[in-house]
This record gives structure tokens, C-alpha cells and sequence, in this order.
């Protein structure tokens, strides 16, 4: 009789985050239920331009899936929301989609994630709150006004950034200080943009403080991705994982 694997018993899942960022394993293996594993590789690429590095990832996708050699997993999820906002929903959809095909198994943007969630909720006005560079930050706003969502409050965390490197500096008292401070009163959600920067302790204490759903690039994707391995695991919103 053989026996299921000790670490990840339900479904294991395989997530690429860029090379410096100390986020997303530890949030995403606090979100996910613990018969789930979270095994992570590393989106390398040696330009100092960041436009550069984040087009290369998303257009690397099955590169990084092979990357876990023969290890089984489940379902891929590509934790690098900044990627997506520089190729646009569609590319990304066609890149996606690709991987998918060419690796045989669910490939999940962090920034699909997040427009998956939306549409389970269905908001279409959102407060973003971004960790970005300017330029970064605006690409942001033109992934989602070509996604059908409405920016109708935007700030970024630090409106000193210049380097995507920095934000992984940041705390979960910067993104709560920035999504206290965000005006969401024509807002159907708060979310906080980007996987390096730190959300989880900024999330929970919002659930406490307002009623509005408030989101996060991490949330979003350790949501999708258990939607897809352990459906029946899943709560119907993201919020329902903190």
C-alpha cells in the first residue's frame, strides 16, 4: 500500500517569486492549509533594468516550471504581479495559457489571482495600493483599466521608491499605513498591489477595522491556487484564508 507524501498530502504547488523577494513562502505557506505543500524556485536574470527582468520572467514561464525537475506539483503560481502589469491582461492571458498547455498543469498569475477574486466578489472599483516605482505604478493602473476595473483612488506606499529592490524593505506597517490613509470611499475594495511587500498582519487588522474587503497580491494567488488543488478546501473569498 503506498502511502501519501509527508509534506503535502492534499496537493503540492510550485510558485516563482523573483530572486530578492522575502515575501512571498512565508505568507503564502501561512495562507494555505498545511496538507498543501509550497515549494518555490527563483526568477533569475542578470539586466540592472527592472523592465527588463520582469519581461523575462513572465515570458519564461515554462523555464520556470522546469525548474522543479521532476517534482510533482499541482498547480504553478507565478507570484510577480509587476510582470504582468508591464505585458497587460492580454499577453498575459496568451502566456498563461501557453504554459499551461505546453506543462500540463494550472498556471496562475499573482495578478489573475486578483482578478479572479474580484469577479467571485463582483467589484469592479478598486483603492490600489502599490509598493511601485512611479513608472511600475502606472503601468499598474493600465493593466486594470484593460482588465474592466476601475482605479478610483491610487497611492503608493513610498513616493520615493526609484528600485523594485526596496520594497522588499517594507513592512506590514507600511501597507497599513497606506490603506488607512487611501481614500476608499468610492471603492468596493482595497487592494494592496505586489508580492514582496508584506501584507498578512496589515490585512488582519483591517478585517477588524472595515467592513470593505481588503486584498492582497499573496492573498489573492494562495486563494486561486487552492481553488485549483483542494477545491473543496477553499473558502469562496480569499478573505476567508486569513
Amino acid at each position: 500500500m503506498q502511502h501519501p507524501p509527508d509534506y503535502g498530502p492534499r496537493a503540492r504547488v510550485g510558485v516563482a517569486t523573483p530572486q530578492a523577494n522575502p515575501t512571498v513562502e512565508p505568507e503564502l505557506r501561512e495562507l494555505l492549509p498545511s496538507n498543501i505543500g509550497v515549494y518555490a524556485t527563483r526568477l533569475v536574470h542578470g539586466s540592472a533594468y527592472v523592465e527588463e527582468r520582469l519581461n523575462h520572467y513572465v515570458n519564461h514561464l515554462p523555464d520556470a516550471i522546469g525548474s522543479f525537475g521532476s517534482l510533482n506539483i499541482s498547480a504553478f503560481g507565478f507570484a510577480c504581479t509587476g510582470s504582468s502589469y508591464l505585458v497587460g491582461p492580454r499577453l498575459e492571458h496568451d502566456l498563461t495559457e501557453a504554459a499551461r498547455a505546453q506543462c500540463r498543469l494550472p498556471v496562475i498569475t499573482a495578478a489573475q489571482a486578483i482578478r479572479a477574486a474580484l469577479g467571485a466578489a463582483g467589484v469592479h472599483r478598486i483603492a490600489l495600493v502599490s509598493p511601485y516605482p512611479e513608472a511600475l505604478a502606472a503601468a499598474g493602473y493600465a493593466y486594470w483599466q484593460a482588465a474592466g476595473v476601475d482605479v478610483v483612488a491610487k497611492l503608493r506606499v513610498d513616493a520615493t521608491l526609484n528600485d523594485t529592490h526596496r520594497i522588499y524593505e517594507l513592512t506590514s506597517e507600511d501597507a497599513l499605513t497606506a490603506m488607512r490613509a487611501i481614500d476608499s470611499s468610492r471603492a468596493q475594495c482595497i487592494i494592496a498591489s505586489g508580492t514582496g511587500m508584506p501584507t498578512l498582519r496589515a490585512l488582519r487588522t483591517l478585517h477588524a477595522e472595515t467592513a470593505m474587503p481588503v486584498l492582497s497580491s499573496n492573498l489573492c494567488l494562495a486563494w486561486a491556487l487552492a481553488r485549483e488543488v483542494a477545491p473543496e478546501l477553499t473558502p469562496l473569498a480569499p478573505g476567508g484564508l486569513l
